[in-house]
């Protein structure tokens, strides 16, 4: 579902999620590339903060000078300076779309992949095309989805993985605990291809899945749809990685599929050429049990 028409200024990538969808990896193999420059970040969390109530926290700073854990990096003050304007933050990636670079290579994608733009309304959506816009720079809205049943288990057990706990019963426990708390915040994938359907229409947008991402059919597709020439990336790059190999009860992924059987109805809308039931699995049989 994609639309390309060619811009000699270059284009802007707004990564919009999924969360554990492939976006690390993703940003890795763009920015890696001689014509693309990315910034400082990846996940730069200025309209989220900005608009989403539950992710204010980014606009905090607290510093205290007696504690040099609490320091804050230059770039999380380039964040905050952003927040507070943000045409400062349009400027920043017009400028890293013009700035030299050594052998003169020529920037022609720059972006912000930070999952949590899922969450931002149309209305968001739209400011800030219409900022992109008034610089001449076409904004390439990206959004990456994955069977939801996986990316939960995904999730939790990343943040378990940072706390140093990796045991099975841990693991299930406190997904189970997770589960009981209803849909995640950045779970609802209706949600977001709303809003970017509203923003931008859905055919001017690259909606894709994690499941095929990894293959050249796709990312090719994607470099088209990004303006940029198709360039091998590193397939066996592994980021942010959670394997495993817990058995989660039957019992808490019939809930997790009855949480999230609209996600696989209203993806496989948005992606009628697919077949969810095979890329999907897991999601696609306990949606249905």
């Amino acid at each position: 579902m994609t639309k390309s028409s060619r811009n000699p200024s270059g284009v802007f990538l707004l990564g919009v999620g999924a969360q554990k969808a492939g976006t690390s990896w993703l940003h890795q193999q763009l920015h890696n590339r001689p014509d693309a420059d990315f910034g400082c970040l990846k996940e730069y969390h200025v309209y989220d903060a900005r608009t989403v109530p539950e992710l204010a926290r980014f606009r905090r700073l607290d510093v205290d000078i007696r504690r040099p854990g609490s320091w804050i990096q230059p770039r999380s003050w380039l964040r905050q300076w952003f927040i507070r304007n943000p045409e400062h933050y349009t400027d920043y990636f017009a400028w890293l779309l013009q700035r030299p670079h050594l052998r003169g290579a020529q920037i022609r994608l720059t972006g912000d992949i930070t999952p949590s733009y899922a969450l931002l309304s149309s209305v968001t959506l739209t400011s800030i095309n219409t900022s992109f816009q008034a610089r001449g720079i076409p904004v390439k809205p990206v959004f990456l989805m994955r069977d939801p049943i996986e990316r939960l288990i995904s999730s939790q057990r990343m943040k378990l993985r940072k706390q140093g706990l990796r045991d099975a019963a841990t693991e299930v426990a406190t997904l189970r605990k997770r589960v009981a708390k209803g849909r995640g915040l950045r779970s609802d994938y209706g949600q977001t291809l709303e809003a970017l359907d509203q923003a931008f229409g859905l055919k001017h947008c690259f909606v894709g899945l994690f499941e095929t991402l990894f293959t050249r059919p796709t990312y090719s597709e994607l470099c088209h749809f990004l303006d940029i020439p198709y360039r091998e990336p590193a397939w066996g790059e592994k980021v942010n990685v959670s394997a495993t190999k817990t058995v989660i009860p039957a019992d808490l992924l019939a809930e997790m599929g009855r949480q999230h059987a609209d996600d696989l109805k209203r993806a496989q809308q948005a992606l009628p050429n697919l077949d969810l039931q095979q890329l999907w699995p897991t999601t696609s049989r306990w949606a249905q049990a």
